[in-house]
């Protein structure tokens, strides 16, 4: 009888404190966390740029000419004389924080170029300077650019926070430092933050554009360009401002995995702080051995 009591005492000593499932439910929520901010941000899917066929047929009689390509997902915009002068291309696009690129392939590309599509970069990269380049042929307002900026800076900094707040959480939990684990928390809500900008600055950023004086048809280009979806050769930038109501804004997956990021990060954030509680009063050393 007294062995059997000993063998159960010794199973009950053996066993896992509670608060060590804690501390692995933290874990794996901060990891699905961070991976899937990160993710959001890095990836290039956070608006759709596409263009009404039925708009933009009405917008161009009389006036342009339209031709589809591509099982109309690509317009080839000429003039109505004889030359049949190329005036640009109207293709799909998607962007993200810092890029937009063109949505087609290597080989719709090759096949384009037969018809006058010009050798152009697929992406634009708002972060090289690159959109700034071509800004005359299509101006954006100041706010509409301002705000591309501050949702760059926003996504920057959310990033720097994210991996910062990986260390000091590894460093609080390995040596037992429960200020450091505190501190975790507070940064991924932090985190959060800025990630919250981010999304609302890239949702709404649209709904404010301004047509700018010296648009589109003052604009004289200098290289090939691609830019919310129009792409022309050099110095062909005339007569495209009519058409530009044609096109179609809409947000995509990446901003649906940024949200998500949001919210996963404000739960971690939560599970951190009641995990600096916890360690206040059962040091992880402890939880092993109950």
């Amino acid at each position: 009888m007294e062995n059997t009591e000993t063998e159960d005492d010794a199973e009950w000593n053996c066993s896992v404190h509670p608060s060590v499932f804690f501390l692995l439910g933290t874990l794996v929520l901060t990891t699905c966390a961070t991976g899937m901010l990160c993710a959001a941000i890095m990836t290039d899917h956070w608006e759709e740029v596409t263009w009404d066929k039925q708009k933009l047929e009405v917008l161009a009689n009389n006036t342009v000419r339209l031709q589809w390509l591509l099982d109309k997902a690509v317009a080839r915009i000429s003039t109505n004389d004889i030359r049949d002068k190329t005036i640009a291309f109207l293709v799909p696009m998607h962007g993200g924080i810092w890029t937009l690129c063109v949505s087609l392939t290597d080989e719709e590309l090759s096949l384009l170029s037969r018809v006058g599509f010009p050798s152009v970069q697929p992406c634009v990269n708002y972060l090289s300077g690159g959109i700034d380049g071509i800004r005359g042929y299509e101006p954006r307002a100041d706010w509409q650019h301002r705000m591309q900026n501050l949702s760059i800076s926003c996504a920057l900094v959310c990033l720097i926070i994210l991996g910062s707040a990986a260390l000091v959480g590894a460093f609080g939990v390995f040596q037992h430092q429960i200020s450091a684990v505190l501190v975790t928390g507070v940064m991924y809500l932090l985190a959060a933050s800025f990630a919250l900008f981010t999304l609302t600055i890239i949702h709404f950023k649209r709904l404010h554009s301004k047509p700018t004086r010296g648009g589109a048809d003052d604009a004289v280009e200098h290289s090939s360009s691609a830019v919310d979806g129009v792409v022309g050769p050099a110095g062909l930038a005339r007569g495209i401002r009519d058409l530009l109501p044609a096109r179609q804004f809409s947000t995509s997956w990446s901003l649906d995995l940024g949200w998500g990021g949001v919210m996963l990060c404000v739960m971690t954030s939560v599970l951190w702080i009641l995990l600096s509680k916890i360690m206040r009063f059962n040091p992880i050393s402890s939880m092993i051995h109950y």
